[in-house]
This record gives structure tokens, C-alpha cells and sequence, in this order.
């Protein structure tokens, strides 16, 4: 008997502890998304133009407009003509209007349209023309502190637990989002939000890991699409946010103060009772279950403690075993599941920052794009909360990604006046890969089994951030052509689908809890496993197990059957 099992025939796969778990841990996903996303008005490019002089005193008397005519010349920029970002006339030669002056960058700084931003990181810190590439190293370096803090996180938890893990990332968050908001210089407001990704990141995945442990298979689809949905419910806070706090400081501040009521996790958030179990704590784990057994008001009998927490057979040394990294690369499934599911995963995040985060420098109200892109995301990532349960994991996470690929292709392929059109597509895209990396983020841990399911995880979402880091540079190449950006990411989402495709469906089966289960799961149960183990389950169990998933892999296929099936 398994934890699986207590659930089923005892505690119940959703009673009330495994409910509390559930609202704890969907409650870390608006603090996490609006962190994420922060970049889009923490860091926001208004319009500008050269300052005209050293300082606003010694500026020539006479209107703006008629000052900027003579002094700034015109481009033609995505349809219009507008004044020059990063130009001005060269007025050494003399005050003459003629058609033959010369030009020369910003000689002493920029004035900045404040209509919509009273200040940035941007403004504040002069971070356009030839210095723009700082803007987007901002964002890669934050990305960095993502991925590492996917994979610390990761190791972390499965090594000391889920529990000590999400606290110590509530922790890490909140100090370093209050001491970002009194920055003074680039560097410190870069080190900052290098720290608070990582922290994020770990929240939130590790959170999401807890929560998928804690209750019954049957209920992991929902659970997981409303942890994830939590996520876009944080980017809808923070397009409201920004709309009534207009300066970088003051957003940032109200960013960090969304974590403090999480402290109270210190008393409230249990530990993951099947990695206690997993990692041999089985007093621990005796405890929990019978935490989980008080709250739910159900009895569990003596001998079931015994049963569920007395050594499985096992190889000689393997109790004491401790797994690492090279465990997810030792079998050909296990190593298989974990290649492509990070390629995906490196695709979708490419994409799925970039369309967010440019989503605010769409034609329109960057606010209402903003927020208008997040509440789309949350409708059809329900109706792929639906989908999932019906079609399964890959025809749905797939499926988005093809059409965020035809998005993105499509914008590539619309002429630079139509801006409007642009517009429109570019929300579809951004929507389409919204609810694809959210169906992605319920499918991943599915695919690990329990021993090294974190550090699967972390160690896809590692090479996830990977495409995040690379995906702000990405961008720049509109310099050299401007479709190119768009085009890249639509290749990406493409080839990111199908490699979906490739992948085991999960939906309805037990969660693999070793390397073994791993095995299995990876080949199809086409071929015995090559780890150095042996198969302990009886045909019994076999079909016991059978019995309990509904649709099942059978060499790459899923056969629709819960009465029966067989296995090719």
C-alpha cells in the first residue's frame, strides 16, 4: 500500500486538509505572476526626444512644437512620422533651417513623455538609444535568477523538502522586492531583481509540486490549471497596479508587499506526506497522515500506518539512496522525457515573456492591453482546463502552441501600418502561449516520478529560462529586419508543439514514484527497463493499477477504454 492508496480508500482524494493545501498554495500565484511580469511597467520606454539643452532654463523662448521642428528631425516609424528618439540637428555651424543640416545623436539627455509614465527604470536611469540593450540585459539577468532558482529550488526540495523550500522563497521574495523599490544605481536594482526571480520561481514551482503531492490523481488536473491560473490572476493585479501607481518605486513596493501575508505559512502549510514517505521519514509521514486523518474527520486504522510506512523491498543500499541530477539522464525513457520536455519548455518560455511583456508596447492603452491579454488567458485556459480533462495533456498543450505559432507567424507577415491588425494577433498569440505554458505547467511534474520530480522540474524550467534570458535579445533583432523577432518566436512555438507530441500522456494514470515508474512511463511500457533494478509489482497489482488509470500509453498512442485494454 502507497500514499496513493490512503487517499483513495481512507483519506479522500480532495477532503478537507487536501483542500487547504490546495487555496494555500493557489494564493502564492498572483504575487508570483505579478513578480514575473514586473519588466513591462517597472521598466517601460514612453515616447522621448533629444533634450533640446544642457537644462530646461537655457531653453529658447517660443512654443515646444516650434523648437522641436527646428531642433529634431522627423522618422518614418511603423507607419507615421513622429519626432526622432535619438536625434537631433548638429546647431554648431549656425541657426540656419536649411535642408542641408546635419544630425547627431543626444548631446545632453532626453526629455520623456509623462502622459502615461511618470517615471520608469528607464527614465530614470536613461536606458534608450544606444543604451536600450541595457533595458533587455535587465530582463535576461532577471531571467538568470529564474533559472537558477528553478534548479536550486529543485535540488533543494527534494533534498530537505518541499515545505522548508516555499518558505525560504516567501522569505527571499519579500526582502529583496522592499529593498529593490529604494535602489539608488542600475546595478543594485539588477543584483535585486536577479535574487527575486530565483525566489519567485521556487515559489511557485515548488508550491505547485507540493500541491500535485497532496492530493488524489483525480483532482491534479484542476489543482494544477487553478495554481496556474493564480499566475494570471497576478499579471490582471498588476496591470491594475500600475495603472493607479504611475512611478517604478511605488509599483515595486506594492509588488513586495503582496508577499507578507504568505509569512503565515510558517504555521499553516504542511509538508508533502509522499516525499516524506519517498525519502524514508516514515514517522513524519505517520504524523501527517494522521494530521490529514483529524482534519478530514476520518479513521485510518493501525495497521495502514504499518502497511504504508514499512520498507518496500528494495535493492541493498538502495534505503539510504540519495538521488541527483545524473538519475534523470541514467534510462533511455526518463533521459528521453527529460530532453524534450526542456526543449519545450525552452520554446514556450521564449515566447510566452516576450508577447507578455511587449504586450504593453502595443497600439492602444498599455493598460488595458495588459489586462485585457491577462483576462483572456484566464478564459481559455479554463476552456483548456476542460480539454485537458477530456482530450488529455498533449492534444491541448500542443494545440496552443501550434496556434501561437501561426500568431506570431502571422504578425511577421502584417505590414507595419497596420498596427491595429498587429494588435489583435499579437493578443491571440500572447493568449495562446498563456494558456500553453499554463497546461505545461500541470503536465510537467506528472511526467517525473516522486524521487527526483522537483529537480525534473527545475532542471526543464532551468533550460526554460534559458529561452527567457535569450528571448530580450531576440527582440533587438527588429534593428536588422523587423519581422525577424515575431518569426523566430513562430518557429519556435512550432517546433515546440511537436515536440509535445513526442512526449507520454499522463492524464488518468498514477504518478510514477521511481526511477523505474519513470522508466515506464518514458518507453510506453514498450520494453523492460534498463535501470539497474528489478520489476517488484505482481500481475495483481498490474491489474490493479489497470483498473485505477484511464486512458493509457500504448507505443506513443492513448488508447480510450476504462473498462479494459491491453498493452502492444
Amino acid at each position: 500500500m502507497d500514499y496513493e492508496d490512503v487517499l483513495r480508500q481512507y483519506l479522500g482524494e480532495f477532503g478537507r486538509y487536501q483542500k487547504l493545501a490546495a487555496v494555500l498554495l493557489v494564493l502564492v500565484g498572483p504575487s508570483v505572476g505579478a513578480t514575473m511580469f514586473a519588466q513591462a511597467f517597472l521598466a517601460a520606454t514612453p515616447p522621448h526626444h533629444c533634450r533640446l539643452h544642457q537644462n530646461d532654463s537655457s531653453a529658447t523662448p517660443g512654443h515646444l512644437s516650434e523648437r522641436l521642428n527646428f531642433s529634431v528631425p522627423m522618422e518614418y516609424v511603423d507607419g507615421t512620422w513622429r519626432y526622432s528618439s535619438c536625434l537631433m540637428y548638429n546647431r554648431t555651424g549656425g541657426t540656419s533651417a536649411g535642408n542641408n543640416r546635419t544630425v547627431t545623436p543626444c548631446r545632453h539627455g532626453w526629455e520623456y513623455d509623462q502622459s502615461v509614465y511618470h517615471s520608469t527604470v528607464v527614465t530614470d536611469y536613461d536606458l534608450v538609444c544606444e543604451r536600450h540593450w541595457l533595458k533587455e540585459l535587465g530582463q535576461s539577468i532577471f531571467m538568470v535568477g529564474v533559472s537558477a532558482g528553478g534548479l536550486i529550488s529543485g535540488t533543494t526540495s527534494d533534498r530537505f523538502g518541499r515545505r522548508p523550500t516555499v518558505l525560504a522563497c516567501i522569505v527571499l521574495q519579500l526582502s529583496v522586492g522592499l529593498a529593490a523599490a529604494f535602489t539608488k544605481d542600475f546595478f543594485s536594482f539588477l543584483v535585486l531583481r536577479l535574487l527575486a526571480g530565483g525566489a519567485a520561481n521556487g515559489l511557485f514551482y515548488v508550491g505547485l509540486t507540493l500541491a500535485i503531492e497532496v492530493i488524489g490523481s483525480s483532482k491534479r488536473n484542476a489543482v494544477g490549471m487553478t495554481i496556474s491560473l493564480s499566475w494570471a490572476v497576478g499579471t490582471v493585479c498588476l496591470g491594475g497596479l500600475a495603472y493607479f501607481l504611475r512611478d517604478w518605486w511605488s509599483l515595486q513596493l506594492a509588488l513586495a508587499v503582496m508577499s507578507a501575508p504568505l509569512l503565515s505559512y510558517w504555521w499553516l502549510l504542511p509538508e508533502s506526506p509522499r516525499w516524506l514517505l519517498s525519502n524514508k521519514w516514515n514517522e513524519e509521514a505517520k504524523i501527517s497522515i494522521q494530521k490529514a486523518a483529524k482534519f478530514n474527520k476520518v479513521t485510518i486504522p493501525d495497521e495502514v500506518y504499518e502497511e504504508v510506512t514499512k520498507p518496500k523491498d528494495e535493492e541493498p543500499g538502495e534505503k539510504s539512496k540519495k538521488y541527483n541530477l545524473i538519475d534523470l539522464f541514467r534510462g533511455p525513457g526518463l533521459r528521453m522525457i527529460t530532453i524534450t520536455m526542456s526543449l519545450v519548455w525552452f520554446a514556450t518560455v521564449s515566447v510566452y515573456y516576450a508577447l507578455i511583456i511587449g504586450s504593453a508596447d502595443l497600439a492602444g492603452d498599455p493598460y488595458l492591453n495588459f489586462v485585457l491579454g491577462a483576462l483572456l488567458e484566464i478564459g481559455l485556459s479554463l476552456v483548456g482546463l476542460v480539454a485537458m480533462a477530456k482530450w488529455g495533456r498533449r492534444p491541448v498543450v500542443g494545440g496552443f502552441l501550434f496556434l501561437t505559432g501561426a500568431a506570431c507567424l502571422a504578425v511577421a507577415a502584417t505590414p507595419a501600418d497596420r498596427q491595429d491588425v498587429i494588435r489583435y494577433v499579437s493578443l491571440l498569440g500572447r493568449c495562446a502561449v498563456g494558456v500553453a505554458f499554463t497546461t505545461l505547467t500541470v503536465y510537467s511534474p506528472e511526467v517525473f516520478p516522486t524521487v527526483v520530480r522537483t529537480m525534473g522540474v527545475g532542471v526543464a524550467n532551468m533550460s526554460s529560462r534559458t529561452g527567457g534570458i535569450l528571448s530580450p535579445f531576440v527582440s533587438l533583432l527588429a534593428d536588422v529586419w523587423a519581422p525577424l523577432p515575431m518569426l523566430t518566436f513562430g518557429v519556435l512555438c512550432t517546433l515546440g508543439g511537436a515536440g509535445v507530441f513526442s512526449l507520454p500522456e499522463t492524464f488518468g494514470i498514477r504518478l510514477p514514484d521511481t526511477l523505474e515508474d519513470g522508466e515506464k512511463l518514458g518507453l510506453g511500457r514498450r520494453q523492460r527497463t534498463k535501470i539497474d533494478v528489478t520489476e517488484k509489482s505482481t500481475k495483481s497489482e498490474r491489474d490493479r493499477d489497470l483498473s485505477y488509470i484511464g486512458p493509457v500509453v500504448v507505443s506513443g498512442h492513448v488508447i480510450w477504454d476504462n473498462d479494459f485494454f491491453y498493452l502492444t
